[in-house]
């Protein structure tokens, strides 16, 4: 297009001030035709429409009157000035039943375009109506359409615009208010202040104003951290901004001052969350993690200490042979054994599934730990066959399993406790210490489910496994008391006044303390003593006002005073009382409790 055609264009487009409006003119510049999002690539080669002095051409082919022959041009420009033309003069009313008619028609690749000009047109003459139609439209649209509807109703009419989109639901509540907030020019930010809070967004406007703030310090790290973190905004809301100011510090950087940016997030984030801290140091590490590593290494050892964990499982995620080939040297080991453990977890985490295959670059002292965190991991999306196949081929490897075995039946137990308690009994020893505890540990996962069942079991079991006792303080520390004291008497081991012991603080725990002191009376004499101190604790912790109402106005002296005793034993570890109610207590011990 020369000069002389492009001048006469403009003189057309400005003609319709008097028409659709100046919110055509601004959709003109805010979706110029290279920028309309359409599924095909707009004919480069279509010219413009010839302009009359008036600025249109007056060929009706080229310049339709019905929206669906609009619709149907193939290009862009041409388009658009017979849309405004058809615009001219129309109400809202009218927009209304257009953009509506647009809904039912076939979606070619021209609707969305013209749906989008009669979106600003419509928002400019009704903008509530234009809000209302744009959850009708293909739900993918919805941002594109709200952006354009709150752009255009925050340069009419900001205040009506914040108080109508507050009452939406999230996400379209926010993306609305921070564009209003962004494109609004009408309001003091003193104003726009006072209005969000009077409509309870003032954590939409704060968020808003702290990224306005940061634009202007983002080159400045260090001010851009803090700035963040001293604004009262939600923890997640801290992070996403944090993360962006990092990401754009590594874009600005080169890989040699890596170090100096672990040592000022170090520094800046001290005293703040370890999750902040965290996702910083990863994104850094991220971008070279090689070179963290080795810049890392130089900083002081404070420094190292919070971040090598870090910046190790960074490395790992890329690289992770690499990554476990560095801490495995001798001169590592040497230096930072101790350390090597827990960053192996990050390396078991960053292989997932590989585990077996790199198991032989591995310290031979650290693999059953590596077996055992693997297992762990994986708990969840192995089959119990598949779990054990594993296990199997690690012991293959001449590695110790019981702790991953350990780990498998924990996780097994939870989720089919009966399968479990039948495999530990087939295949461990069970006068083993190894048998026993992984047989404990699916039993009172088995108790929940069916303690008949998992007290039939216990009690077949050698005698001085201690099982059917596990089975019984299970129950009462996970809320099922009464089972539990319906299954006491099948306990062969009498002598164990743990089990006892159990039952009567779940009891206080849950505010039966009548019900605990009953129990205690049922016992052998010479059980009677060490239930009744083990008590104190449980009640002392749960229900000190009950303790100090209702100790004293026990019948039994003797109950009084041991009860009395453990209480004040209980006080010097852990002081629960003040001095007046200590004197209530002291008051309870007998003369010869005392010289004991």
């Amino acid at each position: 297009m020369n000069n002389k055609k492009l001048i006469r264009f403009v003189f057309g487009i400005t003609s319709l001030l008097g028409g659709a409006g100046f919110s055509l003119v601004i959709c003109f510049v805010l979706f110029p035709p290279d920028q309309i999002k359409e599924n095909t690539v707009p004919d480069e080669s279509a010219s413009l429409p010839t302009l009359s002095a008036d600025g249109y051409d007056q060929n009706p082919v080229k310049n339709p009157s019905d929206l669906v022959d609009i619709v149907a041009l193939a290009g862009s420009t041409e388009r658009r000035v017979a849309l405004y033309r058809l615009l001219e003069k129309k109400s809202g009313a009218q927009v209304t039943d257009l953009l509506r008619s647009t809904l039912s028609a076939s979606n070619s690749e021209n609707v969305y375009p013209v749906q989008r000009l009669l979106f600003s047109e419509l928002s400019r003459l009704d903008p509530a109506k234009a809000l209302e139609l744009i959850w009708e439209t293909e739900r993918t649209r919805w941002g594109s359409f709200l952006e354009i509807v709150a752009t255009q109703w925050s340069s009419i009419a900001p205040r009506e615009a914040l108080r109508t989109f507050s009452s939406l639901t999230e996400p379209w509540k926010g993306k609305a208010i921070r564009s209003v907030f962004q494109h609004q020019g009408s309001l003091s930010k003193e104003e726009l202040e006072a209005v969000a809070e009077s409509l309870n967004i003032i954590d939409y406007f704060v968020r808003w104003a702290v990224e306005a703030e940061l634009a202007h310090v983002m080159d400045e790290p260090g001010i851009a951290f803090n700035l963040v973190l001293e604004t009262d905004i939600s923890d997640f809301q801290k992070r996403t901004m944090l993360r962006m100011i990092t990401r754009s510090w590594i874009d600005r950087e080169s890989t040699d001052n890596i170090g100096f940016m672990l040592s000022l997030v170090d520094e800046v984030f001290n005293d703040e969350p370890y999750y902040f801290l965290s996702a910083i140091v990863a994104d850094i590490a991220a971008s070279i993690p090689k070179i963290a590593w080795e810049q890392l290494l130089s900083l002081s050892e404070d420094t190292q200490e919070r971040l090598t964990s870090r910046v190790f499982r960074s490395w790992a995620n890329q690289d992770p042979i690499s990554a476990i080939q560095a801490i495995t040297t001798k001169e590592y080991m040497e230096s930072q054994k101790s350390e090597v453990k827990w960053l192996l977890m990050g390396w078991v985490f960053a292989l997932s599934g590989q585990v077996l295959e790199q198991i032989d670059l591995v310290p031979e002292d650290f693999r059953s730990f590596v077996v055992n965190e693997a297992i762990r991991y994986r708990a969840q999306s192995l089959s119990p066959s598949e779990a054990l196949d594993l296990l199997e081929q690690f012991e293959q490897r001449g590695i110790n399993t019981f702790e991953a075995t350990a780990t498998f039946v924990i996780n097994w137990s939870q989720t089919d406790p009966t399968a479990a308690v039948e495999w530990v009994i087939q295949n461990l020893d069970k006068n083993s210490i190894n048998g026993i505890s992984m047989l404990r540990f699916a039993l009172e996962e088995l108790a929940l489910l069916n303690s008949t069942k998992a007290m039939e079991i216990a009690l077949k079991q050698p005698e001085n496994s201690g099982l059917a006792d596990a089975v019984i303080i299970a129950l009462a520390q996970r809320g099922k008391i009464d089972e539990g004291l319906a299954l006491l008497p099948q306990v062969r081991n009498t002598t164990n006044s743990y089990v006892y012991s159990s039952i009567g603080g779940s009891l206080i725990e849950s505010g039966r303390v009548e019900d605990a002191l009953a129990l205690g009376a049922s016992l052998d004499e010479t059980m009677r003593s060490d239930f009744y101190r083990r008590l104190a604790w449980p009640w002392l912790r749960f229900d000190v006002e009950a303790l100090l109402e209702q100790l004293p106005q026990l019948e039994n002296v003797e109950v009084r005073s041991m009860i009395a005793t453990s209480v004040l034993q209980q006080q010097e570890l852990y002081p629960h009382l003040s001095e007046e109610e200590l004197e209530i207590v002291t008051a309870l011990v007998l003369e010869e409790s005392n010289e004991r």
